[in-house]
């Protein structure tokens, strides 16, 4: 459901979705990642993911409550600040509130 769902989204950015590990899909020769915050207030921004998408000059799609938004990497980074990634999961992640991008 969950794969099915992100290929839906990239496919309406114009994009097209990838069957690998890493980030989602690509639109316009560069990555993109979706994330989908259904019951929680906040995104999770995963740290290798991320950095591919800022290397690469990629971006987010951003999807709550059937409202969307595609937002620069670059610009997410700013959003998240310089603090600490949290290590409480098998990767480094941190949050990114659905009030600073929708």
């Amino acid at each position: 459901w969950h794969t099915k769902r992100e290929n839906g989204i990239i496919r309406k950015y114009g994009g097209k979705p990838l069957k690998k590990y890493g980030y989602d899909g690509v639109i316009r020769g560069k990555p993109v990642e979706v994330r989908e915050a259904r019951r929680d207030t906040r995104f999770r921004i995963q740290k290798n993911v991320h950095q591919t998408l800022v290397r690469n000059q990629g971006s987010y799609i951003f999807v709550r409550n059937n409202k969307s938004a595609r937002v620069p990497a670059r610009q997410v980074s700013r959003k998240l600040g310089a603090g600490r990634w949290f290590k409480d999961r098998k990767y480094p992640h941190k949050f990114l509130r659905v009030d600073d991008v929708l």
